[in-house]
């Protein structure tokens, strides 16, 4: 493989940065999600299979295709059931799983779930109760094992992967799941009071995470872990950051120790304002945090806090200019990105948290233009 090229290789370009451990070749990118339209368009033609879906993020320039594998999937499927047709039954999902997303359609149906309204608005449901809501809630709902989980794909896609590619699977996520589980508004009101329920969630859903996490790293395709897990607003934590560090940091530090016992990197994504908890983050040992949203984070500010053994990941505006910017506009920020950030290693471009429907095309191709353009090592701009 030549020194610059665009063809995966995640050992020596993502993996060797989400560790910082040296110089790749070029920064790698990175997306925890692009629409699948822009995704066709780049192709040419639908993506109907994983071997399309392979396709577009090898020839695009990525090292790593994302699955969603825990509980997170099982919410996120009833949450989103109807409009976006998240939720179907896929082959080979166990009776277990289905009947866990059945029953939580059934808690739900009532509430408005759709992310995208008819006048082009979106609503993040369940804003107030979840499926959980009450201690009845808990002994009736059918909670699935690890065990119950479909990890088929993962093996499917071991003879389908380029040589050089790996899957990253989001898993692990504690609080978000909670919280959606519970309804945000129930959630917060429990958590404030110091209900029971509160301690029973986490204790189930860190377990059922962690177990999770454990059979796929077994997996040779799975090249990290990452916890898809929300914390954040724009000015601070969503909530105070003695409640993380009593209910959920426990349970990252455990998954970080099996993570790095499988000598894999471990990633946070959380939306939002992570300041009063960075050193926390680092301290447990997370390799990399994604998406160091601009409207909450100063990106060179987060770095003086993490040190220069964190991975950073992202950090290109949803707003201006990957939304209502031109694709010069776009050009003009990856470029300063890869200027400012990227000449030590330990960055990886991105968007400020993946790539909606609202983006332009030309626009997400710009960003990926514009990091292959001068992404190259060493950095000279």
């Amino acid at each position: 493989m030549n020194s610059h090229s665009n063809e995966p290789d995640f050992d020596n370009r993502l993996r060797k940065v989400l560790f910082c451990e040296g110089i790749p070749d070029r920064v790698p990118i990175v997306e925890s999600g692009i629409y699948t339209a822009a995704k066709e368009r780049f192709l040419g033609r639908p993506i109907q299979s994983l071997k399309d879906e392979v396709e577009f993020w090898e020839k695009a320039g990525y090292e790593t295709l994302q699955l969603t594998s825990g509980m997170r999937e099982i919410v996120d499927a009833a949450i989103h059931h109807g409009k976006t047709g998240m939720y179907e039954t896929l082959e080979g999902e166990s009776q277990a799983v289905r009947a866990a997303k059945e029953y939580s359609i059934y808690k739900l149906r009532s509430q408005n779930l759709t992310s995208e309204l008819d006048d082009g608005t979106r609503r993040w449901a369940p804003s107030h109760e979840g499926v959980i809501v009450a201690e009845q809630d808990f002994a009736r709902f059918p909670w699935p094992q690890p065990e119950d989980i479909n990890y088929t794909v993962f093996e499917e896609l071991g003879s389908v992967l380029p040589l050089g590619m790996r899957i990253i699977p989001f898993s692990g996520a504690i609080f978000s799941t909670v919280s959606l589980m519970m309804g945000m508004q129930n959630f917060f009101t429990q958590l404030a009071l110091g209900e029971p329920l509160i301690d029973k969630m986490f204790q189930r859903i860190g377990e059922f995470q962690l177990g999770v996490v454990e059979i796929l790293l077994e997996f040779d395709t799975v090249g990290a872990i990452w916890v898809n897990d929300d914390m954040g607003s724009s000015n601070s934590t969503l909530v105070n950051p003695k409640h993380l560090r009593k209910y959920v940091f426990p349970w990252y530090e455990r998954i970080a120790e099996r993570v790095k016992a499988r000598d894999r990197p471990l990633i946070l994504h959380s939306d939002g304002c992570l300041y009063p908890i960075l050193e926390d983050l680092v301290r447990i040992g997370f390799n990399a945090i994604h998406p160091i949203e601009p409207k909450a984070m100063d990106i060179q500010r987060v770095r003086k806090i993490v040190g220069p053994s964190v991975c950073l990941i992202g950090n290109v505006d949803l707003a201006f200019p990957l939304g209502t910017g031109t694709p010069a506009d776009v050009d003009a920020a990856v470029r300063d990105l890869i200027r400012t950030m990227a000449p030590d290693g330990g960055y990886c471009i991105s968007s400020g948290n993946s790539v909606p429907e609202y983006i332009p095309y030309e626009n997400w191709l710009a960003m990926r233009n514009a990091a292959l353009k001068y992404g190259t090592y060493p950095i000279a701009l």
